[in-house]
């Protein structure tokens, strides 16, 4: 009789115990979708936050609201005390931050999304050109949810442009980690769209420098997967060649000279050809062998190039630190920044151009 009065009451509790989490209504709470941060006077912090409203048998909007104080909570607490129901970020998708505060650093922000638990890692993370808040306002999206559209525009170029993959997980990753520097997509407001115009490349939380989206191509080959990629090669004697990258893949590789590292890189390139024009205005075959090469050649200058822009600005957002910490039990951070400006850096292209057309 005790066993089957105890048994009674532990299912009372297991069907009754829903009850003691705390429920939303939908229609009763604003569901914050995307934040952009800017930088204001006196070291403040202008935060925006954009929602949808619903409204019964009627279209839905968005609407965007902006706070000022010295703290995301603080600008969330004071939007709050305007807003007819309360803001969570269980659904929050988007973050962009203002190049101005991007450059005096974003780890506060950035902390606070990362300590909330109702967040998910794989929101998306941008630095914009300008001014976040002006980004999310623009009257074009008020209609359209324009943290969706940029999540979107954000995900697409990653999966199938030129962006190497990056997210809230990756940027603390990368934020934590000896031996690398984050980064982030750049975009811009160009008249009434948004376009992506390369990349923010940090040290540490701070935005240091950038990389134009003509060099997107070498640098997504470098750190990540490049499928679908296309790029453009203005070679010998003019001729045009466009290739779509079929896949890519990079090795690194670390010697210790003199207590010293330097690295080859390693890049190996299939790709299909889909455009060839040549200089001379006249009907030619594609000579495979021959452009392979000058692609190659052209590939491997463009990664040199980009990695001298990277030391002469002390970021290091390939992880050769943190390659050469793998590689090195002696390995001394200190030291790795001192010998980063002039380390070694060689770069071998191997390039495979697959496909060429019916007239190969």
């Amino acid at each position: 009789m005790v066993n089957r009065l105890v048994i009674w009451l532990f299912l009372i509790l297991l069907l009754s115990g829903c009850s003691f989490l705390p429920t939303n209504i939908v229609n009763e709470i604003n569901m914050s979708q995307g934040v952009g941060y800017d930088l204001a006077g006196k070291k403040g912090i202008k935060g925006t936050i954009v929602f949808p409203i619903f409204k019964k048998d009627k279209s839905s909007y968005n609407e965007v609201k902006t706070a000022l104080g010295h703290s995301s909570k603080e600008i969330r607490t004071k939007l709050n005390n305007e807003s007819r129901y309360p803001l969570v970020s269980g659904q929050l998708r988007l973050a962009l931050y203002g190049k101005k505060l991007a450059t005096n650093g974003i780890n506060d922000v950035v902390d606070t999304l990362n300590r909330d638990p109702s967040i998910g890692s794989l929101v998306q993370m941008a630095v914009v050109d300008g001014d976040a808040t002006e980004l999310l306002k623009i009257k074009k999206y008020k209609l359209e949810n324009v943290s969706i559209y940029l999540q979107e525009l954000l995900d697409q170029n990653m999966q199938y442009g030129l962006l190497p993959r990056t997210d809230l997980q990756t940027f603390l990753f990368q934020y934590f980690q000896i031996g690398q520097d984050p980064y982030l997509p750049l975009l811009k407001k160009a008249d009434s769209n948004i376009r992506i115009t390369g990349l923010a490349i940090f040290k540490d939380d701070q935005y240091v420098t950038s990389i134009s989206r003509k060099d997107l191509f070498i640098f997504k080959t470098l750190v990540d997967k490049n499928r679908n990629g296309l790029r453009q090669f203005i070679l010998e004697n003019r001729d045009k060649v466009v290739l779509e990258t079929i896949n890519s893949m990079t090795k690194y590789k670390v010697k210790i000279v003199n207590g010293r590292p330097e690295f080859s890189i390693y890049l190996k390139i299939k790709a299909k050809l889909q455009e060839f024009a040549p200089s001379k205005k006249q009907r030619q075959t594609f000579d495979k062998k021959k452009y392979q090469k000058q692609v190659e050649q052209e590939l491997e200058k463009s990664a040199l190039k980009i990695i001298t822009h990277f030391k002469n600005h002390q970021v290091d957002p390939l992880g050769l630190g943190a390659k050469y910490k793998e590689h090195y039990r002696g390995f001394n951070e200190k030291q790795w920044k001192m010998y980063y400006p002039n380390v070694k850096v060689r770069i071998n292209a191997d390039v495979e151009i697959r496909q060429t057309g019916i007239i190969d």
